[in-house]
């Protein structure tokens, strides 16, 4: 969605209101331009009026030229907390989002606080920016790229005393061939430890947990509650936290994928919470579900957008292009006998794979 950040005359208005859904071209002057370069709207593109009165063109009503200045552009409208930073880099013609995190070392030992510890600079995977990515998935790259980033700083977090020795067991670096090669060697088996024993040597931040309450509501809901005692944690999230999470069962392997879950959780809750694109939260739960299910109505209804016949047929070439230009190339044989599995010649919308399928 983009807003026609215009003001408009008197006779302007009335164009508006008589005919909200005119080419674009003649709602502009010479000195009345689209506001941003890299995304354009369709021939006959629609304006929709919404309840606060603003007239704007759904996004996907819009055209999109990405470039390495315009994703830097919409990145310099997002905030959030000083030790993560998405950066925008090109290599080649391929333009992609990476988070920079500046962090202490998970892995090394230090009796001091996290605070005075020295910090590293790391970065973490690539996210592929496509040309026509709408704005507005290019904000919730950044997003599910900070999302990811944090959750793997939680996951180092989480440390496990063994024989002596400290591990991370549900750290994103564990040889995973090796494990499937290998299953004996990592399932869960009967003799385990109890929930008692494990947490005596659970670690996370540095610091020790303590278990406050465990409740089996059902055979297979029980409801634990833990503290954490980290006070000076490098996710402040975490600091002095009490969480609750439920498991199927009361065994110890259960109580910690539990626990992990309820850590991730916490992270991603925190970024939902402080992430903001021109100041605001978007996936904050202080934003109303029901209120952007009536804008979502608003902006997709066929009765409020309103599309002239030459409206529609610009707007099925763009969805055309968007759709088709999705094919992962060469991969023609393997969807082949991926639709083949399912019993399905032809899917129904083939149409847009026509050089593909």
């Amino acid at each position: 969605m983009v807003t026609v950040n215009i003001l408009p005359s008197a006779g302007l208005f009335g164009l508006f209101m008589s005919d909200k859904n005119s080419h674009l071209n003649t709602l502009f002057s010479n000195e009345q331009k689209w506001q941003h370069s890299y995304e354009q709207p369709i021939s006959y593109a629609p304006l929709v009026q919404l309840a606060n009165n603003s007239w704007v063109v759904p996004q996907h009503f819009l055209r999109y030229k990405h470039t390495l200045n315009s994703v830097n552009k919409v990145l310099e409208s997002i905030e959030f907390s000083a030790h993560f930073r998405v950066l925008a880099a090109q290599k080649g013609e391929e333009i992609y989002l990476q988070v920079a995190v500046l962090s202490p070392d998970n892995y090394q030992k230090n009796d001091s606080h996290s605070e005075s510890k020295a910090k590293k600079l790391l970065f973490g995977r690539r996210w592929i920016v496509e040309e026509n990515l709408p704005t507005s998935e290019l904000i919730q790259t950044a997003f599910l790229a900070l999302k990811i980033a944090r959750e793997h700083e939680v996951r180092e977090l989480f440390q496990l005393i063994q024989d002596g020795s400290i591990s991370t067991p549900f750290n994103n670096h564990h040889d995973l061939p090796v494990m499937a090669q290998n299953p004996e060697l990592v399932i869960a088996n009967s003799n385990e430890v109890s929930i008692n024993n494990i947490i005596k040597r659970v670690v996370f931040a540095d610091a020790a947990i303590e278990l406050k309450s465990h409740q089996a509501i059902t055979a297979e809901q029980h409801l634990f509650t833990v503290e954490l005692q980290c006070s000076n944690c490098q996710l402040s999230e975490f600091n002095n936290k009490t969480l609750a999470f439920l498991t199927s069962d009361a065994s110890a392997n259960s109580f910690l994928h539990g626990f992990i879950s309820a850590l991730v959780n916490t992270s991603n809750d925190y970024v939902s919470e402080q992430f903001k694109y021109q100041g605001f939260t978007r996936f904050s739960k202080n934003v109303a579900v029901a209120q952007i299910g009536k804008l979502s109505i608003a902006m997709r209804s066929p009765s409020t957008v309103g599309l002239c016949s030459m409206g529609k047929q610009h707007a099925n070439q763009l969805n055309f292009e968007i759709d088709s230009g999705r094919a992962p190339q060469g991969c023609g044989q393997a969807i082949g006998g991926f639709l083949a599995a399912h019993g399905i010649e032809q899917p129904e919308n083939a149409h847009l794979y026509p050089d593909y399928l």
